[in-house]
């Protein structure tokens, strides 16, 4: 979570233009590449998607509820290595690749206040049976919500979603608006792409 780590920035072709700090990419608005990695898990012919909750200590969007692991990528890496690495140091999943499934990469673009998100974002499904997650600072806690739940809060905009702890044994109301902001758009795509698993 270091925010001065320097990373590539691109143009709308994705040659490199050059590199700099991590805040100046999102002061900017540069585009640059990150990696997304959705956890599904299937229990009784029900899935499952797990989220992270982002530690409130970090800058960006503290203690929102998010994709299952997600960073940059770092300059020179490759999409997939990235997404193994920031799966490991932000929830202690070690991903066996036969399993990993890259479903397409899509351009994010947002602007609250002076915060720029302009990202080609490369979107992976990982699913795990019974997942045991080992947190990093960056996370606070992980939770899963019901493939339904989410289908329903996506499509039909519902207010509030129904999670629970990762042991199944505590229920948690989310209030959409304590969900990470992402466009319409990506999030059909995950949608689309987990019916078909």
């Amino acid at each position: 979570m270091n925010k001065d780590e320097i990373l590539s920035f691109y143009d709308d072709e994705l040659n490199e233009l050059g590199m700099t700090t991590r805040s100046e990419i999102h002061t900017k608005g540069f585009l640059h590449q990150v990696v997304h990695c959705w956890i599904i898990d299937e229990v009784d012919n029900e899935k499952w998607i797990y989220f992270q909750q982002r530690s409130y200590k970090k800058k960006d969007f503290p203690g929102l509820y998010d994709i299952s692991a997600a960073g940059h990528v770092n300059i020179g890496e490759k999409a997939e290595v990235a997404v193994k690495r920031e799966t490991q140091e932000e929830i202690g999943i070690l991903i066996a690749p036969e399993k990993l499934r890259f479903i397409g990469s899509i351009r994010e673009k947002m602007h609250l206040d002076n915060f720029y998100n302009n990202e080609i974002c490369y979107v992976y499904l990982y699913a795990i049976d019974n997942p045991k997650f080992h947190i990093g600072h960056e996370v606070e806690k992980m939770v899963k919500i019901s493939f339904d739940e989410f289908k329903k809060c996506i499509l039909e905009g519902s207010e509030n979603v129904v999670a629970f702890s990762e042991d199944s044994k505590s229920k948690i109301i989310i209030k959409s608006q304590e969900f990470c902001p992402h466009e319409r758009d990506y999030l059909e795509l995950v949608v689309d792409f987990i019916e078909k698993l």
